[in-house]
């Protein structure tokens, strides 16, 4: 399976593009993705690939050095053979596109990081599944300001300075050393020549420079934006197959080039000063936070594509105001794994508890160390005790369920769409009514507003919460009280968590509480009845898909894709967006642009203000969406709540 073939360091395979002749990277870009079709064996640690004629040997899990991968070709290793085998192996913006760092290994309550890619487990990108100490994340103080590292430390400093043991410094602005400056100036150009082209243009030569631009962000210590440039450097390769998707393309796209100019790349001017965001966290650091009086609110499966497999739980501080954190237990191994740590007990200040027991009741502890995202670590100095719990209809958790649905859910949405979020800050606490409609594993229910909303699994695997969906729809007007966690593009959808549900049989020891994806609900014994399920507000699109549209269509073809012609923007005016007709005139003049030689030679410009301009559309096509989902959520649950413009 291509999950098991090993990694190569992007900065490896941008030196083995770099050094091939022009007809191997010529053969290469007509078919990229060749080597799928060959035969691919492993023996241990080492693969052979059969090609037909030659074979391709690769050694160990992850290929840092051209001494591991080989051919029997004459012109090895600048082949077709070994680059098409390369290629496939390269780290896309999910993976680890690094080795592991030296430094011990983190204790076993704290997950070896989730992907950024789960949902459910609120991961901070780029990382997939890594180990260890923490990696230096520039310095403050930017140009002519004070030099401070803006990794472990960087972090206790933000917290300490706030005179809050647990501010979030996610936000917290921290400065870039030249090294970061120079990788973020680096990503910018390759980001901006790679839309100036098109990825339908762009072949092994762009794909080199973009790993290039990884590389050198890893070595500076910026993973977000080394995984922003591998993301973009796969839509080369794969553009022309089914596993391409334009929209995702572009998403990637834009966040590389959001990301290098937020530090440091791009055109001079203005622009907010960096944060722990945009550098992104690719190991944590843990700085300790002091004493925590925490109370289990629920656990929840994780399951990745990427192999990853366990059982988190949320649980919640109230001293200076509500605050999640998260305990895990995330590590390799397939689904079966998840319902074995949930029952096992957690390596958490020397405890006996098990994730199921910590769910449903507190804890004490002392010395704890939490990372920027609100994860918590047991180290050896960490001690901690079972303390009870708390209902949830009791003080002093009744008063999560206090705030407007409709205010929570536009936090929560601003989370998602965030590229870091603390854990927890995209879940809601919900007052719900069973109604007793249920569809393709949903349930419909009732919020205290008289607000139909529907209760759905997170995704099609999630077969066991689909399964106890159907069981709560069995009984009509039982009531409910839920942690989940909204569907941002699907008003009115929510993932639970976890349900308090007193009016059920449940066995004494779950004291009323459900963790959905984890525990099986006892069968109704009866069939339920498959309704229509309330109807989605209707997507209506005031113009802004015809502003999608292009800006794909260029990230995808180039700027000779941009449109001519006034006929667009007088029609996003005529919808009331003179802003989107403003971004996209910017975007269209960039992309025409020609400038004249000393000669009298019409020549492309550079395509910096393309870029600046193409991600100033992006940026504001993306708030749009989010400010409408919000009132679209709004309009669902009937609440006050309306978003500033």
């Amino acid at each position: 399976m291509t999950a098991e073939r090993p990694r190569i360091d992007p900065g490896l395979l941008a030196e083995l593009l770099e050094a091939a002749p022009g007809r191997v990277r010529r053969k290469l870009d007509a078919a990229p993705r060749a080597a799928e079709e060959w035969d691919w064996s492993s023996d241990g640690p080492v693969w052979t690939v059969g090609t037909g004629n030659e074979t391709v040997t690769l050694t160990g899990p992850r290929i840092t050095e051209a001494s591991q991968a080989a051919c029997t070709c004459l012109l090895a290793p600048r082949c077709l053979h070994l680059l098409s085998v390369a290629g496939l192996l390269a780290p896309t913006g999910d993976d680890d596109a690094d080795g592991p760092e030296p430094g011990p290994e983190p204790e076993r309550s704290e997950p070896p990081g989730e992907p950024a890619g789960d949902r459910a487990a609120g991961a901070v990108p780029p990382r997939d599944g890594e180990p260890g100490p923490p990696a230096p994340a520039g310095r403050p103080g930017g140009a002519g300001g004070p030099a401070a590292p803006a990794g472990r430390s960087g972090v206790a400093e933000t917290a300490r300075a706030s005179g809050d043991p647990v501010a979030d410094p996610l936000t917290a602005p921290v400065g870039v050393d030249g090294d970061a400056r120079a990788a973020a100036a680096l990503a910018w150009a390759a980001g901006a020549r790679t839309l100036a082209a098109g990825v339908r243009a762009a072949g092994s030569s762009q794909r080199s420079e973009l790993l290039r631009a990884a590389a050198t962000a890893r070595a500076a210590r910026l993973p977000r934006l080394a995984a922003a440039c591998t993301a973009v450097a796969a839509g080369p390769r794969d553009h022309a197959t089914p596993a391409f998707a334009l929209a995702e393309y572009t998403a990637a796209l834009t966040g590389l080039l959001d990301t290098s100019w937020r530090l440091g790349g791009g055109p001079e001017g203005p622009r907010p000063a960096p944060t722990l965001a945009d550098v992104g966290i690719g190991r944590r650091s843990y700085t300790e936070v002091g004493s925590l009086r925490l109370y289990g609110l629920g656990c929840e499966r994780v399951v990745t594509a990427s192999g990853y497999a366990g059982v988190v739980t949320h649980a919640v501080s109230l001293a200076g105001g509500a605050r999640l954190w998260r305990i895990g237990d995330v590590a390799p191994g397939g689904p079966d794994r998840a319902a074995a740590v949930y029952g096992a007990g957690i390596a958490f200040g020397r405890s006996a508890l098990s994730h199921r027991d910590l769910g449903r009741s507190g804890m004490v502890a002392q010395r704890v160390a939490a990372s920027a995202d609100g994860r918590l670590s047991g180290g050896s100095a960490t001690t901690a005790a079972v303390s009870a719990g708390c209902a949830w209809d009791e003080e002093p958790l009744a008063g999560l369920w206090g705030r407007p649905l409709a205010d929570q859910v536009a936090a929560a949405v601003a989370a998602q769409a965030a590229p870091v979020h603390r854990t927890g800050d995209d879940l809601v606490f919900a007052d719900l009514t069973v109604t007793g409609e249920a569809e393709g594993g949903t349930a419909v229910v009732e919020a205290a507003t008289g607000a139909p909303l529907v209760l759905a699994p997170d995704g099609a695997q999630d077969l066991l919460r689909a399964r106890n969906l159907l069981r709560l729809a069995a009984e009509p007007g039982l009531a409910l009280r839920a942690v989940a966690r909204p569907v941002p593009e699907r008003p009115g959808f929510l993932v639970p968590v976890a349900v308090h549900a007193p009016g059920l049989p449940l066995p004494a020891a779950w004291k009323g509480r459900v963790n959905l994806s984890l525990d099986t609900l006892p069968s109704a014994g009866s069939a339920v009845p498959s309704r229509p399920r309330p109807t989605e507000p209707p997507g209506a699109d005031p113009g802004l898909g015809a502003l999608t549209r292009v800006l794909a269509r260029i990230a995808e073809a180039g700027r000779e894709a941009a449109p001519d012609g006034s006929a667009l923007p007088a029609r996003l005016r005529g919808h009331h967006l003179p802003t989107a007709a403003d971004v996209l005139g910017e975007v269209v003049g960039a992309a025409r642009e020609r400038r004249r030689t000393a000669t009298g030679e019409s020549v492309v410009p550079p395509p910096d203000r393309l870029a600046r301009a193409w991600l100033a559309a992006t940026t504001y096509l993306g708030a749009a969406h989010r400010h409408l989902r919000v009132l679209a959520w709004a309009e669902r649950v009937g609440g006050p709540h309306r978003p500033a413009a």
